[in-house]
């Protein structure tokens, strides 16, 4: 079950006001002055960041946790933000990769229950066994995805869970445009390459 992360209708809808359709670096500008317009802003970006989170974590209540602490972080210091780079996608999802470190180096050696909730309660199948199936698979691809190493997973969780180009992936992981292009296609080709198997 995906859980979906949602500001106060509120303040939502006073974020909405004439906003809709002005951009980050605008949006940043004027939540410097009124707070409220932050809610754009989050709502704008809040799957990517959930969706990229979810790619690094073990469940849909951390990726959940760590994304509202994204937006607090982000929100708590949005004076440091500069318009270059990537822009704000970028500069908020280094926070996410931030949080998600963190979190990782916390939880080190441990094991969640979430873990085994694929198993236990399969999440809308009305056929267990196929959600077992499907949760032996991708925990699989985790598997491998993590063996490619941190620049590759990383790359990929951005490409694939954020949605970002490998423009904006480089300006998360500090790396070129071009150089970003050869991780994620030497990530997927190694990828395809175990699933090929031996020729």
């Amino acid at each position: 079950m995906q859980q979906e992360l949602v500001l106060p209708a509120g303040q939502i809808d006073a974020g909405r006001a004439g906003l809709a359709d002005v951009s980050d670096d605008a949006l940043v500008a004027r939540t410097r002055a009124d707070p409220s317009a932050f809610a754009i802003l989050y709502e704008r970006h809040r799957l990517a960041v959930y969706r990229y989170l979810r790619a690094r974590t073990r469940s849909d209540d951390a990726a959940a946790d760590l994304a509202a602490l994204t937006f607090e972080r982000a929100l708590a210091g949005l004076d440091r933000f500069r318009p270059s780079g990537g822009g704000f996608p970028a500069w908020l999802l280094r926070i996410a990769r931030n949080a998600a470190i963190d979190a990782a180096r916390r939880d080190r050696g441990t094991r969640s229950l979430d873990d085994l909730a694929p198993l236990a309660q399969p999440a809308a199948a009305d056929d267990p066994e196929a959600a077992a199936v499907r949760a032996a698979e991708l925990d699989e691809l985790r598997r491998h995805v993590r063996r490619l190493g941190e620049p590759a997973a990383e790359a990929l969780a951005l490409r694939y869970g954020a949605g970002l180009s490998a423009r904006e992936i480089g300006a998360v992981i500090g790396k070129s445009e071009a150089a970003t292009q050869k991780v994620l296609s030497r990530a997927l080709e190694a990828l395809r390459e175990v699933y090929r198997g031996p020729a």
